[in-house]
């Protein structure tokens, strides 16, 4: 059973594994303005104007296995390069064709001669060898490949073994994000690094989502590094990152798991209809997960909360003692709309001045934050909420 489960996590690691390698490869990128494209889940292309590097990537969890002479993962990436050459959408005398892969080249192996060296390569040498595969093996999974190089003019196969680059027992997933960190180390305080790090690749995969769907041509370095010093800006003393700010949708279970809440019978105290109670809902909810977020991410502290609702506390009670003192002798009804007008005026068409960090205007998360002292009592909106609760 362990070795079936590793057998499906594989290929579903192996893509999360490119796109995480991708990030990782143009954060190091040399080259001078350069853009990155993912062409399917078997490509990774960084370029610019002059040159092209093409990646393949090849993870392998529990079934690691040396990299021999006529192993798939070698020739299911020479028929891509191949037919990528012969349909002549790369030029192979201005391309490094890289294939990273995390098993380990045989001793016996002509693969050994593909590995960066200093040492001039024998591309006479290689090519006879890996014709000579071709010639005396008769695997049909590599089919496809023997056939995708032989295709190749003779000029051709020299200049594409002359330009690949087999990097073997090279970074595993975890290894990649530890690479990521180490290309990031000098753009925010290291106590945020694992902060900025996960924005950073939820960001990241998105984008490569939209290009996988051709809604992006690439994604450039330089958009990358605005990414981080904007995620570098939410993680200064006076900001915070704002996680939640799209509103979510309030779909009928949603609602309903909220109807015990204090805060929807504090709500309901004051006749708000369906809609602000939804916005509400809302609010409390992306307010509740950011600072939990925030919390464990140790961006805030309880002390940093505390202060901040006692605040919102204190503000509410300003405003409030003023309604309470129109309420001597008022009948139920009027109580109840000048509880509504009270949270309308004060917490609907406008927020209560107070934030959390300077910087930091998002306003779902004052409003939430009211609703959560208000789900604790601390807060209310009609003039006896204590009373009625």
């Amino acid at each position: 059973m362990s070795e079936t489960n590793f057998s499906a996590k594989e290929p579903s690691l192996g893509y999360y594994y490119q796109l995480r390698l991708g990030l990782y490869l143009i954060l190091k990128s040399q080259k001078t303005n350069p853009v990155i494209r993912i062409e399917s889940l078997d490509d990774i292309v960084i370029d610019n104007i002059d040159t092209m590097d093409l990646f393949q990537t090849k993870l392998h969890i529990n079934s690691v296995a040396n990299l021999t002479d006529s192993s798939p993962d070698f020739w299911k990436t020479i028929r891509v390069w191949s037919e990528n050459i012969k349909q002549n959408l790369v030029d192979v005398n201005n391309t490094l064709f890289t294939l990273m892969t995390t098993a380990k080249i045989g001793d016996d192996s002509f693969i050994l001669d593909l590995k960066p060296s200093e040492a001039i390569r024998d591309a006479g040498k290689i090519q006879k060898s890996m014709l000579k595969i071709i010639e005396e093996s008769t695997s049909q999974t590599n089919a496809a490949g023997y056939a995708a190089f032989k295709s190749l003019a003779a000029d051709e196969q020299f200049s594409l073994i002359n330009n690949i680059s087999v990097i073997d027992n090279t970074i595993s997933i975890d290894q990649a994000l530890n690479s990521i960190r180490s290309e990031l180390r000098y753009a925010t305080h290291p106590k945020k690094i694992d902060s900025l790090i996960e924005r950073l690749e939820g960001w990241w995969f998105q984008k490569c989502i939209l290009l996988l769907q051709n809604k992006l041509q690439n994604i450039s370095l330089e958009e990358v590094k605005i990414k981080i010093a904007a995620i570098n800006d939410s993680l200064k003393e006076d900001n915070l990152p704002d996680d939640f700010g799209t509103p979510i949708e309030i779909d009928e279970e949603l609602l309903e798991n909220y109807q015990d809440r204090l805060f929807v019978s504090q709500l309901k105290l004051i006749a708000v209809r369906s809609n602000v109670l939804r916005n509400a809902i809302n609010d409390f909810h992306r307010a509740f997960k950011q600072r939990s977020k925030w919390l464990r991410e140790e961006l805030t502290s309880v002390n940093d909360e505390e202060a901040f609702e006692q605040k919102l506390e204190d503000h509410w009670n300003t405003i409030f003692s003023i309604m309470k003192d129109e309420c001597e002798g008022m009948e139920s009804a009027f109580l109840q709309k000048l509880g509504y007008n009270f949270y309308k005026n004060f917490y609907v068409e406008q927020v209560p001045p107070i934030k959390i960090r300077e910087r930091f205007t998002s306003e779902y998360l004052t409003r939430g934050s009211c609703h959560m002292l208000s789900d604790i009592k601390k807060i209310g909106w009609h003039p006896e909420f204590n009373t009625l609760l």
